[in-house]
């Protein structure tokens, strides 16, 4: 079977055309049965052939030949590296490709041919078949580039659909963000129409009356109560809670009462909220620089705790403890509260 090339396989891994072509004898389907002898004579290719005759041919420069066959000048010659090459002849030139079904021409298609199933065709039929499976080579890349497109737009889809699930995420965040951006700004606003003698007097205080002044304010203005009676209840609080940094501040309660007093007195009614922020925003960063070791964590977190025990916590008192937490540089954790809350 291997004498007409029965399952060998060409460069595309096709069946090779089916034929024999040995040294003297060529046996085709196309071409018939004929014998066939080549020898070289003064530079120059002399064949001959029993079906075709005798012809004389040499290369002229690379990829152009010429001969003589039984008396008739040839002229051919192709040239180019790739698939498309160039070629030419007596009639002029011509464009073909070169493909797994065979060769195609571009200029003159009948001049095409095909190879189907290792049986060799020339002309129309060779035409009409490598037409055919240019489309069906086209329909398969146009298949596979819309595929690819397809997969490359869900990627960029989901990628899409996840960065802005993210981003909505982000909204509550970047809108107490937002919040907290616009009360430090009316806070600082509002500290600037503070009295003078009352922020002297602040700045002249030590580290434990920043803290007394800052439960006493947390506790008496967070919820609307009078200081007086709020200094009371911190008192009796501070009397049986363990060991604190507020604890250790209680006997400066009375002293700073007197001055938080003054100083909210000084305010008008309807301003007298912003005023409370502005007062316990100063007294963070006042105590800020105060301490060395910076246990600024440490209290924010036992005022809390001490608010909590003392009831359940205003919204005015939580907004302070955020403005407290931005004048510490500090932001307070939920979890880390609700522990501390419920030992």
């Amino acid at each position: 079977m291997g004498f007409f090339n029965l399952g060998k396989k060409d460069r595309y891994g096709n069946q090779a055309r089916i034929e024999h072509r040995g040294k003297h004898l060529r046996v085709s389907r196309t071409g018939g049965v004929s014998l066939r002898a080549q020898a070289k004579a003064a530079g120059m290719n002399v064949t001959a052939n029993s079906k075709h005759g005798l012809r004389v041919s040499g290369r002229v420069v690379k990829g152009t030949q010429m001969a003589m066959q039984n008396g008739r000048f040839v002229l051919r010659g192709r040239y180019g590296s790739g698939p498309t090459k160039l070629n030419m002849s007596k009639s002029g030139f011509t464009v073909s490709s070169r493909n797994e079904l065979g060769t195609f021409n571009w200029i003159k298609p009948n001049r095409s041919s095909a190879k189907v199933f290792g049986v060799q065709m020339r002309g129309r039929k060779a035409a009409n078949a490598q037409m055919a499976f240019m489309f069906l080579s086209l329909v398969a890349v146009a298949a596979s580039e819309a595929f690819r497109l397809m997969v490359f737009l869900l990627v960029w889809a989901w990628r899409l659909l996840v960065m802005g699930w993210q981003l909505l995420m982000l909204i509550p965040y970047g809108w107490e963000q937002l919040k907290r951006n616009i009360t430090s700004w009316r806070i600082q606003r509002m500290r600037n129409q503070l009295p003078g003698d009352l922020l002297d007097t602040l700045g002249s205080w030590d580290a434990t009356r920043l803290v007394a002044a800052l439960a006493l304010a947390a506790h008496g203005w967070g919820r609307g109560q009078l200081l007086s009676r709020a200094r009371d209840e911190l008192e009796a609080q501070l009397s049986i809670q363990g060991d604190s940094l507020v604890q250790a501040a209680s006997d400066q309660l009375v002293q700073v009462e007197k001055a938080l007093d003054s100083g909210n007195a000084c305010v008008d009614g309807k301003k007298q909220p912003s005023a409370q922020l502005a007062i316990v925003a100063e007294l963070g960063k006042l105590l800020r620089r105060s301490y060395h070791q910076n246990p600024t964590a440490e209290l924010l977190l036992q005022l809390d705790e001490l608010l909590v025990r003392l009831g359940p916590k205003t919204r005015f008192q939580e907004q302070m403890l955020a403005v407290l937490g931005d004048a510490f540089d500090l932001r307070l954790v939920e979890s880390e509260v609700a522990s501390l809350a419920n030992p």
